[in-house]
């Protein structure tokens, strides 16, 4: 426990300086088509590299960052450097790119944010719907009604709404039918095991026919091999992302591999 705490304090307090020291960097994770693997876009994705721990883990940093109050400052980051590469890459790259982006429950409940965002997207001249925002469902735990108030409100102004990491929480329908949400992305774990298990198989199968009924998209999260994506074309999954496509890329590695045609991964009769 005294290591873990003395961990913890090692990284909240190189974080506090990362931001200044450029540290911080955003990479971009292709996302594409079930249908074809055509990539359309991205999810923003942030990379720690600090001087003096070297090279972090998010899976360690953010909950860090989440609890000491810094993830505010660092959303803020990755909301304009990911909105503003978007911007740039529909210049020439392609024009209906899109982004996708994390909100982290303590930045979502920030009574700044949606201000924020929409001062963001008025100095960077982009429209709304090429950009989708990610929560996940330990933010709508609470039942708050300025997270319901917020999430409509982000609707309205046209940006896309996606619950991440499906199947793994709560998981509640209420989320489904009270908040308005236009993706649902299904947790990499059931991904990995739908090959070999019936039950993950079933699991994704009917997500992916619930979210249709309710008008929904679907993005498979960790797509990992063809007989995943196979199966997904099966069952009509919408989008993937994972490293059968592309692992997380810096920007100037997104833009190469965007040149770079992939051959598409048709249907299998």
């Amino acid at each position: 426990m005294s290591q873990q705490l003395s961990r913890r304090i090692e990284i909240e307090e190189a974080l506090r300086v990362a931001l200044n020291e450029n540290e911080l960097e955003v990479f971009y994770q292709p996302q594409f088509y079930i249908e074809d693997s055509d990539v359309f876009g991205a999810e923003a994705l942030l990379r720690w590299h600090s001087k003096t721990l070297g090279n972090v883990s998010p899976a360690e940093f953010i909950p860090v960052a989440e609890q000491s109050g810094l993830i505010i400052d660092i959303g803020l980051f990755v909301l304009s450097t990911a909105i503003n590469q978007a911007h740039q890459w529909q210049q020439h790259l392609d024009s209906d790119i899109r982004i996708a982006i994390n909100l982290s429950p303590r930045q979502f409940k920030d009574p700044n944010l949606l201000k924020q965002i929409e001062l963001l997207v008025k100095d960077i001249p982009i429209a709304n719907r090429f950009i989708e925002l990610e929560i996940t469902e330990g933010v709508l735990i609470s039942g708050q009604a300025q997270v319901k108030q917020t999430l409509t409100q982000l609707h309205q102004l046209g940006f896309k709404l996606s619950l991440d990491d499906f199947g793994t929480g709560y998981s509640s329908l209420n989320y489904l039918r009270h908040y308005p949400f236009d993706l649902l992305k299904i947790d990499r774990s059931f991904i990995s095991d739908m090959l070999a298990t019936h039950e993950s198989k079933a699991l994704v199968k009917t997500i992916i026919a619930m979210a249709h009924n309710l008008s929904m998209k679907v993005v498979a999260e960790g797509v990992e091999t063809l007989e995943q994506l196979r199966l997904l074309q099966q069952l009509e999954c919408d989008f993937g992302q994972g490293y059968l496509i592309s692992k997380p890329l810096s920007a100037a590695q997104f833009e190469s591999f965007y040149h770079t045609k992939i051959e598409p991964v048709k249907r299998s009769s």
